[in-house]
């Protein structure tokens, strides 16, 4: 509202009819109720963290945590506890779930290409979560960046023309090995008996280009049933396809109830509305995305997904 995004009260006032049931308000009292005691880790990319800043937001009319040093935790971008319920919130910002950014002679690098290591798991979340009660997994739009792609201890190939005609390996068999080799993990981690929620790819919004040459999010309306496009586009549907297809892997041979998914693909491709836009900064403001369609507004139609993780939680 502060940087002038158009019709935003009108957009504040949609909520979800699930088919079949009804989605309860998110209450933030039972919430803290059920995690009484407990600790939740958010574990990915930075969509990851805009569901935990949702999360804190609609806990706030409860409870405001406090901020804990992360102190060894390289990848604890953000760690609170609610002192009054002792439930600790950490988000472990690892972009593509499995070891990244070593050079082929193990020096780090943070800019594209990236090397990733499909069946190698990122040591700095999973070193972490074993005593927690909850992980909620996810991982996307860093698979559609140049990407060095390496499994079994080779050089398997590339995600787009990263290796200048080396071998092509379509971004949705990369997300799908990391998610094989995270869940694996998860399954077979010592210590670790938490609840895994996956949650799957968020779909970006944007129109007439990309985040980099003047692509943007402009619509104020979310998307209509039926409406063409309502349905997920070619990339994101691949990658739906295959963190679905992946936990259900995994979820087959784990305790009932150990694994639950998350699914919110569709209903989120109908909220093109929901993004930031150019409205998230001062127009003169030096930010990481100058045109954001892929983060949420808060609040916004990522609220939501704490509806249905109380849901998925309790059920």
């Amino acid at each position: 509202m502060k940087y002038g995004k158009p019709e935003l009260e009108s957009i504040l006032r949609w909520r979800w009819q699930p088919d079949g049931c009804d989605l309860p308000r998110f209450d933030p009292a039972a919430f803290l109720r059920l995690v009484r005691h407990k600790s939740m880790a958010f574990v990915g990319d930075s969509v990851a963290r805009n569901h935990m800043q949702s999360l804190m937001c609609l806990l706030s009319k409860v409870e405001l945590p406090e901020e804990i040093d992360p102190k060894d935790c390289i990848h604890c971008t953000r760690r609170y506890l609610y002192r009054d319920h002792n439930f600790t919130v950490t988000v472990f910002w690892t972009p593509f779930l499995v070891r990244w950014n070593l050079t082929r002679d193990g020096a780090l690098q943070f800019m594209d290409p990236h090397n990733v290591f499909l069946d190698e798991v990122d040591p700095e979340w999973t070193r972490h979560v074993a005593g927690y009660d909850y992980v909620v997994l996810n991982a996307a739009k860093w698979f559609t960046r140049p990407l060095f792609l390496h499994e079994r201890g080779a050089a398997l190939g590339c995600s787009n023309d990263a290796c200048g005609g080396g071998a092509y390996v379509a971004p949705s068999r990369a997300i799908r090995a990391a998610f094989r080799t995270a869940l694996r993990a998860l399954r077979e981690l010592p210590g670790f008996r938490g609840k895994v929620v996956v949650r799957t790819v968020a779909p970006p919004h944007y129109e007439n280009g990309k985040w980099y040459d003047g692509g943007n999010c402009v619509r104020t309306r979310p998307v209509r049933r039926g409406d063409e496009s309502a349905s997920l586009p070619e990339t994101e549907a691949a990658f739906h396809a295959a963190q679905v297809e992946e936990f259900q892997a995994a979820a087959g041979g784990a305790e009932p109830g150990r694994f639950v998914l998350m699914d919110v693909s569709q209903m989120m491709q109908m909220r093109g509305d929901g993004h930031p836009g150019q409205y998230g900064h001062w127009p003169n403001e030096k930010v990481g995305f100058g045109i954001d369609c892929v983060h949420w507004c808060l609040p916004g139609p990522v609220d939501a997904w704490s509806e249905l993780l109380l849901h998925l939680l309790t059920s």
